[in-house]
């Protein structure tokens, strides 16, 4: 199947999902994660505002920044995301796509490499933890500037798939948890 065909099938999926099944699965999915040691010896947490049709992991936002790690949530800027500070729900605001972002300062770049785990959503991933977006590029270009980021895939189980189209460019995560 090829990406555009499989874009459709999960969207298709996600339609014959109830909310409240989608939000148990992502509930399952942030327990998961913080049970896991990498959650908590991490110190500057990728994370993102989510979408209604992807895992939501405002639970782990809140931990994080609760527990006075550094919460970092991306913006899309133009043909890009630019990273941001999260400093609570009351400093976010409505962004491109209907996303809440941060209105907080900007990460600059040169800190990137600071970033220990990067939880990333995407479309669908694989048992090679290959991992397909939306099909605008922003995390396959961002990904390319956190080279020490422990990359943590989330999905919903009908989003994982055994094998899904990649390239050589693609950057695999280092885990993927559904």
């Amino acid at each position: 199947m090829d990406k555009k065909a499989l874009r459709a099938e999960i969207r298709r999926r996600k339609a014959n999902c109830f909310t409240l099944e989608l939000q148990c699965q992502s509930t399952k999915i942030c327990e998961w994660i913080l049970d896991d040691g990498v959650f908590w010896a991490s110190h500057f947490i990728l994370l993102y505002s989510p979408l209604p049709d992807e895992v939501d992991v405002s639970p782990l936002i809140t931990a994080a920044y609760n527990a006075g790690k550094t919460v970092i949530l991306p913006v899309v800027n133009g043909e890009d995301l630019i990273l941001k500070l999260f400093n609570g729900y009351n400093e976010m605001t409505k962004g491109a796509f209907g996303i809440s972002e941060p209105c907080g300062e900007l990460f600059p770049i040169e800190k990137y490499p600071q970033i220990d785990l990067a939880i990333i959503p995407g479309m669908a991933f694989d048992n090679r933890r290959h991992r397909m977006g939306r099909g605008k590029g922003f995390y396959d270009r961002l990904l390319t500037h956190l080279p020490n980021a422990y990359k943590m895939g989330v999905c919903f189980d009908f989003q994982h798939f055994e094998r899904i189209p990649s390239q050589e460019w693609d950057i695999e995560m280092d885990e993927v948890i559904k």
